[in-house]
């Protein structure tokens, strides 16, 4: 509705390619999360933010 209401076909509008965009800055949080539930994996949630807080400073 809104590219017709501009008069833009709705294909000429699309998301940015993946090498336009800049990158993730959450990487080093994912990937210390991914290393932290592998070493405690009965663990949840809570812990895991109260641990990547004191931890990382995220």
């Amino acid at each position: 509705m809104a590219c017709r209401l501009v008069g833009l076909s709705r294909s000429a509008y699309r998301r940015p390619l993946r090498g336009d965009t800049v990158a993730d800055p959450d990487r080093a949080l994912r990937e210390w999360l991914r290393a932290w539930a592998k070493d405690h994996p009965r663990y949840g949630y809570r812990r895991a933010y109260h641990d990547a807080r004191a931890e990382g400073g995220w």
